[in-house]
């Protein structure tokens, strides 16, 4: 059998003969047990000879079409997927696991193909499990707002007249990674491959209306809505996917609007909507509806779950949980229908390396529009924009008779080498017949849908006579891009710091200041990837055993439920589904909060941020308890071990345990000890060497560098410094897993540090201050609260403690980037993803509430081209208690124009220079900006980040008086 096929590819017959035989033996050597999908080119209306013969006409290529629909099987990745038996591809990249299946083309494979795509290499959308469907009994129903309700069989539609046409089909996410790369969208990682064009044959869509007695437009009939099959899927009212389109659009025989039932020549696969499907040329492909169910006329569009929910561009201020509050889904002015015009770079392709010869370079890629707009022109520039060069462009499929264009335009543009000298960028963008074109830049939708700036890819120097070229993104998880490969992760690059050294022995003296039962952590010679397969487990001093017959749950069971589709999460040691809370975006941390610790003990995390409310509301959620035989803490602690326990708590040095008793200066010890230290710097020196690298680091871009830490993970980091900065703060710097990678760390967002004290998980939230540039490490400035610092406080800090206990060589567990506040530069704000452009920013921060703000404030100054002024307003207990004075001095004495700090202290002394006494509004109108006026073109806000009584209770009151409006006042 397989011969038989070689010898027909061999041989050269037609690519509808192959498919056809192919099938015909496929057939016969396997069916399926409950009905095989019928598949093949039998009896359809579109002969050979009339298929090969459009191909021709298309510039299809017939050798691809054998190579690829030949090449498929069921793929061993379903196999235990409700899509087992399904003939796939198996070089489609998949783009979200496993399953359901989401996956598109390698772009140069794509390309290479030729003007029709090959049904094998077409993407995929699919939103659940393919429909076991059979052709003999499918039906569609056509009801609604019609004279006469009909229901229509695959064997009538195929008596129907019938027509076939070349019809590109293209994601509305198409190019949607790049989307991701700036902020998660809804969607998930598309990239420029997720565009086919393809021969489709079918019926058109008039004439089935006209037989439901629809030939015209009324008051009643404005809409034709399609429903896939009921119960496929989990949203909705019915589980349909539905959408619809204008009944005008549907009866314009201009259209060409068919339902579908063969593609290439063959009935259509599984993936692609057996047995039918609606084709709507020039429109996303997302209004396709595949396993076509229903077709109804009504007066309105479509009501349906996934109509409203998907393929909406909003602003970009507009985040899914404001969508929803506020009815943006309900506003059809935003539905993307017609395909807006694109372009791509397809070679050279991502990681090409050539060398600089006398010989051009080939530059060529595709382009489209919609509406059956032709592509007039194409251009390419090396100069970011600044001069373009036209390239040559040509349609291989015929516009219709009407002048339509459905299909794509290839494109080609010759570069002599000798220009490619200098050249940072390649970039394209095309123009359609109604001269429109595509944007320079990016715009981000919380949909993720219809992105198509221009397309630039990153030329690299390798040496003075190779080059090597990298695209913005790679689809799916597969890492590469210039933009990076982790959401939210292109921001401003950076550069490598220099390392601080500091050797462990001459950082002995802080086991003295070591608190009292100090934790063991792994040592530093073992790998982080050693460490991270460590799952150290908290002993947990009281366990109540699960109720009887309470429903048990293996803890590989609760791992399973990782994802943000399925999300589990166990705490306490009961399990809890969340998929239905994540799912109404209540959250207001964002989705992202639960989801990262998805099919994890987040136990640690919920009790350390959580409040009585929450756990209240949690109880919602609990379906069962975690299984005895996996939980450590059902394991009882003999008196033995407690006995033991005893003995080690008691054999504590003395001297250690005074000094668990009270405050320690940290900066005079270490002066008072310079053989501990020996040349590190320490005070204000080693926070000016600390501002330095701040500072080379925030001129500098990250790029593609790989991405140490993870949202949802808690990652180990090597102690690599702990240099005392004043009497009760230290600068520490945590080791990335290599020199090369970075924290993909967006400007407002911060970082969970996590370690054990006292046999219990601490955590807690930190700014870093180094920015993301600071490759292969993170800089932390933390302030101790050592026990009786505070009368209010008698225990201390006890995360501030656990670090002020961690040597050189020790390792902090940390995750991130999280936050909801992010600058994206030149006065761009996002707040829970609602947008402000501002020109001033008012900050007022109390103690170590500086961190987030020093962190703003150096992104502003670094970029030059960023003209934001920021007043800063910044009060203390004393003298001193004010962190990084040195650095906010010499930030403002560098950058007199932009950037002004004031200080207040409660106590001061005589020495004492800034103001007396707690913020007030006298205090903020003196020394902050007004609140902005609405008539004017400027905008101010004010941050805040301080303890309650300085935000909720001084600060927003005053602000209010001042005229700030609540929108612009912003609390981290």
């Amino acid at each position: 059998m397989e011969n038989i096929s070689e010898t027909l590819s061999f041989i050269g017959q037609g690519a509808f003969v192959v498919a056809m035989l192919r099938k015909v033996l496929q057939r016969a050597n396997s069916e399926k047990k409950d009905g095989n999908y019928s598949t093949g080119s039998s009896s359809l209306p579109l002969s050979a000879d009339d298929f090969l013969s459009l191909l021709a006409s298309c510039k299809g290529n017939r050798t691809s079409l054998i190579k690829y629909d030949g090449n498929v099987k069921a793929d061993r990745r379903d196999l235990n997927t409700p899509d087992y038996m399904i003939p796939r591809y198996c070089g489609l990249i998949r783009l979200t696991g496993t399953f359901p299946l989401n996956c598109e083309p390698n772009l140069t494979e794509l390309i290479n193909c030729g003007a029709i795509t090959p049904v094998a290499l077409h993407f995929v959308r699919n939103r659940g499990a393919v429909p076991n469907l059979d052709w003999s009994s499918h039906r569609i129903q056509v009801c609604g707002n019609v004279n006469k309700r009909r229901d229509f069989t695959m064997d009538d539609l195929k008596r129907m007249h019938s027509v076939s046409l070349p019809i590109l089909m293209v994601s509305a996410a198409n190019r949607g990674k790049e989307q991701n790369m700036l902020e998660q969208t809804n969607n998930f990682n598309r990239g420029a491959g997720a565009i086919s064009n393809t021969i489709w044959t079918g019926v058109p869509l008039r004439d089935v209306l006209r037989i439901a007695g629809v030939t015209k437009v009324t008051p009643e009939r404005q809409f034709v809505c399609f429903s896939g099959p009921s119960g496929e899927l989990s949203g909705g009212v019915d589980g349909s996917y539905g959408t619809c389109i204008p009944l005008s659009r549907a009866l314009d025989p201009s259209h060409d609007v068919i339902i579908a039932y063969a593609q290439n020549g063959e009935k259509l696969r599984p993936d692609h909507g057996y047995p039918v499907r609606v084709i709507i040329p020039g429109f996303i492909g997302g209004r396709m509806v595949k396993w076509l169910t229903k077709i109804e006329v009504t007066p309105g569009p479509s009501t349906n779950f996934y109509h409203l929910r998907e393929n909406r561009i909003l602003p970009s201020h507009i985040n899914s949980e404001l969508a929803e509050r506020e009815g943006w889904w309900n506003r059809p002015e935003y539905t993307f229908n017609e395909l807006n015009i694109n372009s791509v770079i397809s070679c050279p392709a991502h990681g090409d390396t050539i060398e600089i010869s006398d010989r051009n370079l080939t530059v060529k890629g595709y382009a489209y529009s919609g509406g059956g707009r032709s592509i007039i022109r194409v251009e390419v520039s090396l100069d970011n924009g600044q001069t373009w060069r036209l390239a040559r462009h040509y349609h291989p499929c015929p516009a219709t008779k009407y002048g339509k264009q459905w299909c794509w335009a290839y494109w080609t543009h010759d570069i002599p080498r000798r220009d490619l000298n200098g050249v940072h960028y390649l970039m394209c963008r095309a123009w359609d017949e109604s001269n429109n074109t595509q944007p320079s830049d990016l715009t981000w939708n919380t949909s993720g849908v219809g992105n198509n700036h221009y397309f630039k890819i990153k030329v690299n120097e390798i040496d003075s006579d190779k080059i090597s070229f990298d695209h913005p993104t790679e689809p799916g998880s597969l890492p590469g891009g210039w933009m990076g490969s982790i959401s939210g992760g292109h921001a401003v690059m950076f550069t490598k710091t220099p390392k601080l050294t500091v050797d462990r022995a001459r950082l002995e003296f802080a086991n003295v200041a070591r608190e009292f039962n100090p934790v063991i952590l792994p040592d530093a010679t073992q790998s982080l990837s050693s460490i991270a397969s460590v799952s150290p487990v908290l002993q947990k001093q009281h366990y109540t055993p699960p109720p009887p017959g309470a429903k048990l749950y293996r803890m590989r069971e609760i791992e399973e439920h990782d994802s943000e589709e399925d999300a589990w999460i166990l705490i306490k040691d009961r399990v809890y589904d969340v998929n239905r809370y994540v799912s109404e975006g209540h959250h207001p941390g964002g989705n992202a909060s639960i989801t990262m610790n998805a099919g994890t003990d987040a136990t640690e995390d919920f009790e350390a941020v959580h409040s009585a409310k929450a756990w209240k509301q949690l109880e919602a959620f609990a379906i069962g308890y975690l299984d005895p035989r996996d939980n450590p803490a059902a394991v009882s602690i003999s008196d033995k071990d407690v006995d033991n326990s005893k003995t080690a708590l008691s054999s504590t040095p003395a001297s250690r345990v005074a000094l668990t008793t009270g405050p320690v200066n940290l900066l005079q010890f270490a002066l008072a000890h310079p053989e501990v230290y020996g040349d590190t710097l320490v005070g204000e020196a080693a926070e000016a060497e600390a501002f330095d690298r701040m500072w080379d680091g925030a001129q500098r871009d990250a790029g593609d560098a790989p991405i140490a830490l993870d949202p949802k993970k808690w990652i180990p980091l090597v102690c690599d410094a702990k240099v005392p900065l004043s009497h009760d703060t230290i600068l520490l710097r945590l080791k990335l897993e290599s020199e090369g990678h970075q924290c993909g760390l967006p400007v407002g967002y911060h970082l969970y540090l996590r370690g054990d004290r006292n046999g219990k998980k601490v955590m807690r939230a930190y700014t870093p201050s180094s920015l993301n540039g600071t490759l292969g490490a993170v800089e932390f400035v933390i302030k101790i609260y050592f026990p009786n610092d505070h009368p209010n406080f008698p225990e201390g800090g006890q995360l501030t403690q656990y670090l002020n206990a961690v040597n050189v060589g020790d390792v902090v567990e940390v995750k991130g980037p999280m936050g909801h506040i992010k600058y994206a530069g030149c006065g761009r704000l996002l707040v829970d993803k609602n947008e402000h452009i501002i020109d001033k920013m008012t900050m007022i921060g109390g103690g170590t509430g500086v961190a987030p703000m020093l962190q703003m404030i150096v992104a502003v100054l670094a970029n030059p081209a960023d003209k934001t002024q920021i007043k800063f307003l910044f009060a203390n207990k004393t003298t001193k208690d004010v962190l990084l004075k040195y650095t906010l001095d010499r930030l403002q004495r560098e950058n007199p124009d932009r950037f002004s700090v004031h200080y207040t202290v409660t106590k001061g002394d005589e020495h004492w220079s800034g103001s007396m006494g707690r913020v007030n509004k006298k205090m903020i109108a003196e020394y902050c900006f007004p609140a902005h006026d609405s008539r004017a073109q400027s905008k101010t806000v004010a941050l805040l980040c301080g303890p309650p009584s300085l935000e909720e209770d001084t600060c927003i009151p005053a602000l209010r008086e001042l005229g700030y409006e609540n929108e612009n006042i912003i609390q981290y």
